[in-house]
C-alpha cells in the first residue's frame, strides 16, 4: 500500500504511521514546518517516511504529497487552538477542499477522512445517534472548532456523492492516548486529585482509544473502494461516566463528584451570549452549546462493527493504564 497522511505528527498520525510501517506500506506525510512538529517529522524520516514539506493552503503541494497514493488519510485539524472562526475555516473546511480536490485529480483510490463525533447536534430524549442521523444543522451556533467540522464533514460528502470521490469518513468520540488521558467529563474541571463532573453517573461518554482508532483506520483503507462510507466510532456505545470513573479513581487514586447540570446552563443563558462578544475564546461558552454537552448521549457504533469487523482491541482498563502513566 502506498499512504499520503495530513497530520502525521498529531497523536493519531504517530500512532498510524507506525501501524502503516509495519504492515510494510510505503508512507508519505505532508509535513507543516514549525518549531512544534519539526521533532515529530524528523522521527517520522528516520523512520522510511518520506516528507513533503508544507501544508494544506498550498495547492500545489497537496498535489505532489498525494501523487501516486493508493489511500489518503486526512487526520490533519485545528482543533484547540484559539483564533477567529475564520483560521478554523481555512484550515479545516477549505485545507480540505483543496486535498479533496488533489486526491480527485490524482485518481487517489481511497480517501480515509477523520471527522467527530461533534458534528452532530443536540439529541432528542432516548435518541440512537448513527450514521442517519443529520448533522448539525445550525453550525454557526456551535464553537469554532465543531462548526468547521461540520462544514467539513458535508464537503467530504459532496465529493463522494457529486464528484464521485471515495471517501470514508470516520467520526469517532473522544480520542486518547499516551501523553493525551481522556478528560474527566464533556463538561469538567479538576482540582488536585478530584474531578468534578457536570454530569451524572449514568450517562454515556464516547471515548476512544486511539490504538483502538488506529485498527479502524487501517480496516477502512483496506475496505473495497465503493464511494462514500460513513462510520460513528467509540469503543463502548454503553460506557457511563460511572464506570469509567471507578476504572480512572483505581487506577491514579483520584476521586469524582457529579455535579448538576444547571448552574452551568443557567449561566449560559445569562452571560454566554454576552462572553462570546467580548471574547471569541468563549465560543463554546453559549446556551446551545451547552445545551448540547449536557446530555446524556447514546452513539450506535453497530455499523463499523458489522461493515469492517471492528472492535475496541485494547480494553478500557489497558487503555486507561497506558493513557495515565507519565510520559517518558
Amino acid at each position: 500500500m502506498r499512504a499520503c497522511l495530513t497530520g502525521a505528527t498529531g497523536l493519531i498520525g504517530m500512532a498510524l504511521v507506525r501501524r502503516l510501517l509495519a504492515e510494510g506500506a510505503n508512507v508519505r506525510a505532508l509535513a507543516r514546518p514549525s518549531s512544534r512538529a519539526d521533532q515529530h517529522a524528523n522521527e517520522l524520516a528516520a523512520r522510511g517516511v518520506q516528507i513533503t514539506l508544507g501544508d494544506l493552503k498550498d495547492a500545489d503541494t497537496i498535489v505532489r504529497a498525494v501523487r501516486g497514493a493508493d489511500v489518503v488519510f486526512h487526520l490533519a485539524a485545528k482543533v484547540n487552538s484559539s483564533g477567529p472562526l475564520a483560521d478554523f475555516i481555512e484550515a479545516n473546511v477549505k485545507g480540505s477542499e483543496r486535498l479533496f480536490s488533489a486526491c480527485l485529480a490524482e485518481s487517489v483510490r481511497r480517501v480515509v477522512f477523520a471527522s467527530s463525533l461533534a458534528v452532530y447536534g443536540r439529541a432528542g430524549d432516548d435518541e440512537r445517534i448513527d450514521e442517519s442521523t443529520p448533522l448539525d444543522p445550525s453550525p454557526d451556533r456551535r464553537d469554532f472548532y465543531s462548526h468547521s467540522k461540520i462544514l467539513a464533514d458535508r464537503l467530504a460528502t459532496s465529493f463522494a456523492r457529486e464528484k464521485n470521490l471515495p471517501v470514508t469518513i470516520l467520526r469517532p468520540g473522544i480520542v486518547y492516548g499516551p501523553g493525551k488521558p481522556p478528560p474527566p467529563g464533556l463538561m469538567s474541571f479538576t482540582a488536585a486529585k478530584t474531578h468534578f463532573v457536570f454530569a451524572q453517573p449514568e450517562w454515556r461518554i464516547p471515548l476512544i482509544y486511539v490504538e483502538n482508532l488506529v485498527d479502524a483506520l487501517s480496516a477502512a483503507a483496506k475496505a473495497p473502494s465503493v464511494g462514500l462510507r460513513e462510520f460513528n466510532i467509540v469503543d463502548d456505545d454503553a460506557l457511563t461516566l460511572g464506570a469509567y470513573h471507578r476504572i480512572r479513581n483505581q487506577l491514579d487514586g483520584s476521586r469524582t463528584i457529579f455535579l448538576s447540570k444547571w448552574p452551568l446552563l443557567a449561566t449560559a443563558k445569562l452571560f454566554g451570549g454576552i462572553a462570546v462578544r467580548i471574547t471569541p475564546a468563549a465560543d463554546g461558552f453559549t446556551e446551545y452549546q451547552l445545551e448540547r454537552s449536557l446530555q446524556d448521549r447514546l452513539y450506535d457504533t453497530s455499523k463499523v462493527r458489522a461493515a469492517l469487523g471492528w472492535s475496541a482491541g485494547v480494553p478500557l482498563k489497558d487503555a486507561l493504564q497506558a493513557s495515565l502513566a507519565p510520559e517518558r
